[in-house]
């Protein structure tokens, strides 16, 4: 089953707004829309991140936040397991992330 997915430009907000678009047992798909100036904080996931700007630009933070990475449209990020990440719209930025395998639910 193919499942085609729209980007919505009406999300943007003045805080970060994250929309799980796809999810099975293997895989999970989110879409952050972030206005200019928006932050996604480092964080860890026990999985491989795979980010991917769709519109926009922004900051992409590698292990620390004096790490950084600058991607616009089409330029993709992946991140290893454990790895602190996160990133920053440099410009309204909507950020593709792909997650696998699930994370594991942290007790």
């Amino acid at each position: 089953m193919a499942l085609e997915i729209k980007i919505d430009k009406s999300k943007f907000a003045d805080k970060p707004v994250v929309e799980k678009i796809y999810e099975n047992e293997t895989v999970r798909v989110v879409l952050f829309y972030l206005k200019s100036g928006n932050l996604i904080d480092l964080h860890t996931s026990t999985s491989t991140v795979i980010t991917t700007v769709l519109k926009g630009s922004g900051k992409f933070y590698i292990g620390s936040r004096e790490n950084i990475k600058i991607l616009t449209e089409g330029e993709t990020l992946i991140y290893d397991p454990n790895e602190p990440h996160g990133f920053e719209a440099v410009e309204d930025m909507i950020v593709q992330a792909i997650i696998t395998p699930l994370p594991i639910k942290r007790l």
